[in-house]
């Protein structure tokens, strides 16, 4: 899309919108922020900022709006930017007179470079004394204070910035979060400034409270919060990772980190606890630390019920223990904390998967079966299960067994195994064994035998199969087209034709013509211009009472 010719790129009606806001004087201002880059803020019920870069060919090869349009590519203030846009670059003379080119927009840096320290200082203040936050934030950045003060510091800048997005109505919206966020973001450059470990931590802490509990009161659609969570985590464990292991503050250090824990914040985010849990295994390396983590873990577990989300926590606690088991325990007391732990199903696979790697695969298969009765409720585990006894069966050459669970795995959705069976039968000399199973899944009612049958029809290419299905379901022709029509062209062309007459019956507003628009252009691709013709025009004969159905057409 070029500068010059965009209007013949979008949609008429977002042209003509942003036409009326340019012609208007929507465009409240324009510059050329860098190379060839410009900017562009609009005025309308909002305000609304452009940003727009050009090829040097005068292609636009990035354009961006800061409004909630999500439609299409390009907004109506998109639009209106472009006509200013290309009235910069091309004026036009009047009155005889040249029109000024516009200039390159002076920048900030440019204006306070030549100003004096007093008058700097003079700003800075005049400036703070009107927004508090920025006060606090500059006093955090760069005064020096002890411990305790820095901290303080701190928290007085978390909470002005929460207050000053808040507000009265005591939520954070959706267009304001990022801006939230970002701010927030200056307390982490301060603490990767911050050369006291200790102090490091705590306002990393502090940070992660503030960002985790902001989820009560953020609309965090985009995850902004989620991301500056995360990069919280990231620094915590920055901070520990770097810090001397023989430093006198590692026990201080790993106190803090357990205390936390039993933050009433973390209520409802146990994957932060877990989270924070890896973290404390930089200390596991010292008996004591490694006894105290494993205390805290074990204190943290609750009480087996049929709740699958406390069994998730379970789960994700136990692998923990495992972890440290498995690094700093015997092979012995590894192997009995997988066997006490059987219930869950990733301990039962790290069993199975020890079995696989000894070739034991008898065991794989007892220890598989016990899994489908355990989780025969749960469809993906029950697969997973059988999927390992299949592996089995297959590496014990059990053919008969192999055989019916591959069936079995067929049916429950996994087309994988119909190659397995194929070749089964091939073996076994079964000549029909195609056609059988085609009539079985044309005959039975399974959850999802049709998405098996079709399927298997594709793969071995059953062109008069295909065909059969799509006549008595002509949704599917849209799928089956192009395959067809090598053989069967005509009787396509006219069942296509249909359908798309039947699915232009039932529609009743603007979104759905255009729908069947897409399926009319689709059509053409198999039934050629002429009769795409003759389609559009009995379509708008028998839709002349629909005009939006009429304007739709006709763009075709």
């Amino acid at each position: 899309m070029n500068i010059n010719n965009f209007e013949n790129k979008i949609d008429k009606t977002i042209v003509s919108r942003g036409y009326n806001y340019y012609i208007n004087g929507h465009v409240a201002e324009a510059f050329e922020q860098g190379n060839n880059v410009y900017a562009f803020y609009i005025e309308g019920s909002d305000d609304y900022e452009v940003l727009v870069e050009l090829g040097d060919n005068g292609d636009i090869v990035y354009s961006e709006c800061d409004c909630p349009y999500d439609f299409g590519p390009v907004c109506k203030h998109e639009v209106a930017s472009y006509y200013k846009l290309n009235e910069m670059l091309n004026p036009v003379p009047s009155s005889g007179k040249k029109t000024k080119k516009n200039q390159k927009r002076i920048t900030i840096e440019e204006v306070m470079s030549q100003l004096p320290k007093e008058e700097l200082v003079n700003i800075i203040l005049n400036i703070a004394s009107n927004d508090p936050t920025l006060e606090t934030s500059l006093i955090l950045k760069y005064a020096k204070g002890d411990h305790e003060h820095e901290l303080e510091s701190c928290q007085e800048l978390i909470n002005a910035i929460i207050r000053k997005y808040k507000g009265r109505e005591g939520f954070i919206k959706y267009r304001e979060t990022s801006a939230f966020v970002n701010e927030l973001g200056d307390v982490i450059d301060k603490i990767r400034d911050t050369a006291d470990v200790l102090l490091a931590l705590e306002l990393s802490l502090l940070l992660l409270k503030k960002a985790i509990g902001a989820f009560q009161y953020a609309d965090d659609s985009d995850g902004d919060i989620g991301y500056l969570v995360t990069e919280t985590l990231e620094l915590i464990q920055e901070i520990v990772t770097n810090q001397n292991e023989k430093s006198h503050r590692r026990t201080e250090i790993f106190e803090k980190l357990l205390v936390q824990l039993d933050q009433a914040v973390f209520d409802g985010w146990e994957d932060y606890k877990i989270e924070l849990l890896q973290i404390c295994f930089e200390f596991a390396d010292e008996d004591n630390f490694r006894a105290e983590l494993r205390l805290k873990m074990e204190s943290m577990l609750v009480d087996r019920s049929s709740d699958r989300y406390t069994d998730y926590w379970n789960e994700s606690l136990l692998k923990l223990l495992f972890q440290l088991i498995e690094q700093y325990g015997s092979q012995e007391d590894a192997e009995q904390f997988i066997y006490e732990h059987l219930q869950f199903s990733s301990f039962r696979e790290k069993l199975i998967t020890n079995y696989l790697q000894a070739e034991n695969y008898h065991k794989v298969i007892e220890v598989a079966k016990e899994g489908e009765i355990q989780d025969q409720q749960y469809r993906g585990l029950l697969s997973k299960w059988k999927k390992y006894r299949y592996t089995a069966y297959k590496s014990l050459s059990l053919k008969k067994e192999q055989s019916q669970l591959a069936k079995e795995l067929l049916l429950a959705g996994d087309f994988d195994y119909y190659h397995d069976l194929k070749e089964i039968a091939q073996e076994e000399h079964q000549g029909d064994f195609y056609t059988k199973l085609k009539e079985e899944l044309k005959t039975e009612k399974g959850w999802n035998h049709r998405d098996i049958f079709l399927k298997m029809i594709e793969f071995e290419n059953d062109l008069e199969e295909m065909l059969e299905f799509v006549r008595k379901n002509p949704s599917y022709i849209e799928n089956y087209s192009k395959k067809l029509s090598q053989q069967y062209k005509e009787e396509v062309i006219e069942i296509y034709q249909k359908y798309i007459t039947s699915i232009a019956r039932n529609s009743s507003n603007r979104r759905e013509y255009q729908g069947v628009c897409r399926k009319i252009k689709e059509y053409k691709k198999i039934a050629g211009k002429p009769k795409q013709v003759d389609l559009i025009n009995e379509l708008m004969s028998l839709n002349k009472k629909r005009p939006a159905f009429l304007d739709e057409l006709g763009k075709l």
